[in-house]
């Protein structure tokens, strides 16, 4: 009989936790495993699953009081509690904020093993008294753990952190490929959603300031993603008077293929867990400059200037530093782009999902067992 595997996160649209989860029920999938894919909502098909992944969407009334908000948790904590009991799953796995904190109450006295993960800054999924300690009291009765940095593990009690694992993000399977060897202009980009906390603005006004210091420079800037701040956006490039050399194409499903020539990668986020996309441009050979951002994720990948440079969040002219010094100095660039390659080898999807693997078998016996 096949072992079943249950992933459960409230949507499946862009995000880089969306995309970590449903290459993780992928490759549960080709392993063998029967997989169920748990949301809270219809998702738009960014990122495929295999056909033979079952999806579940949780069903629930729209409501406005605590009340509702309160019965349709309870009511879903049910409907995924009824789905383990049902297909006697191994392992349940959850991602991100409240969906974690339901799932383990949802495997209470179950024979099913639960595995939630913090995707960004702790304090950011908890924000608040009330849910940080509701998070450190429910974490501690989770069968396993996984953070991306050692800054949110530190988040949580000893007895949480003792049972957990750090895991950094796998390489989409499209990111792993030779880096493009043609020569490169003066291309920079950025991949994310446009909300508040990837903090575009901040890009902008540093794109702005390293465009006054070297006019010289044929310097462009493509941000790809779509979200609330794109107009924003958009009336922030027509004031800095850069909307010719500043492009917003939104979302795109072929984002290798239309950033593998950049110049350079710049991560201008407020908070991350571990930045998929600057893991996506060490694959692509690309150095990157980055927000040393909570809760640490960029710094474990960038390194103390080896695979990229680091700058405080929120300074654009600092920020405008770094990426001119890249820019300046070949030397620099070639050797952060060597570093940032050898470093991707390290996230080969099998490799990572293969740790994952492991660490559920570990936690449900199936390794020691034989």
């Amino acid at each position: 009989m096949k072992r079943t595997i249950v992933f459960y996160i409230a949507t499946l649209t862009r995000g880089g936790a969306e995309r970590v989860i449903v290459n993780l029920a992928n490759y549960f999938c080709r392993q063998g495993w029967r997989v169920f894919m748990v949301t809270l909502e219809e998702d738009e098909g960014l990122y495929p699953l295999e056909k033979e992944v079952r999806k579940v969407v949780l069903s629930a009334p729209p409501v406005h009081s605590m009340a509702g908000r309160i019965r349709n948790a309870l009511g879903r904590i049910t409907q995924v509690r009824k789905l383990l009991r049902k297909n006697r799953a191994a392992a349940l796995v959850s991602f991100i904020g409240k969906t974690n904190l339901r799932a383990i109450l949802a495997g209470l006295f179950l024979k099913t093993k639960v595995f939630v993960s913090v995707r960004s800054a702790p304090g950011r999924e908890y924000p608040g008294r009330v849910q940080g300690l509701l998070a450190k009291g429910l974490f501690c009765l989770a069968d396993g753990i996984v953070f991306q940095s050692e800054g949110a593990r530190e988040f949580f009690p000893k007895a949480a952190r003792k049972k957990s694992r750090i895991l950094f993000n796998p390489l989409s399977p499209e990111y792993v490929r030779k880096p493009y060897e043609g020569e490169r202009g003066y291309e920079i980009v950025t991949v994310g959603r446009m909300d508040r906390v990837k903090n575009h603005a901040l890009l902008l006004d540093a794109f702005s300031i390293a465009v006054r210091q070297r006019p010289e420079l044929p310097l462009h800037l493509t941000i790809f993603g779509g979200g609330d701040c794109m107009e924003a956006l958009k009336k922030q490039a027509g004031e800095l008077r850069l909307a010719d050399r500043i492009s917003l194409p939104g979302d795109s499903r072929e984002i290798p293929d239309k950033i593998k020539d950049a110049r350079l990668f710049v991560l201008s986020s407020d908070f991350e867990g571990m930045p998929n996309a600057v893991a996506e441009a060490f694959a692509l050979g690309i150095p990157v400059v980055s927000t040393d951002c909570p809760s640490g994720g960029a710094r474990m990948l960038v390194g103390a200037d080896e695979r990229g440079l680091l700058v405080p969040v929120g300074d654009a002219k600092r920020m405008a530093q770094a990426m001119l010094r890249i820019l300046d100095d070949r030397e620099l660039e070639e050797r952060l782009r060597q570093a940032a390659y050898r470093f991707s080898l390290s996230l080969h999807p099998d490799k990572i999902n293969g740790m994952w693997k492991n660490y559920i078998e570990d936690v449900c016996g199936y390794r020691s067992a034989g």
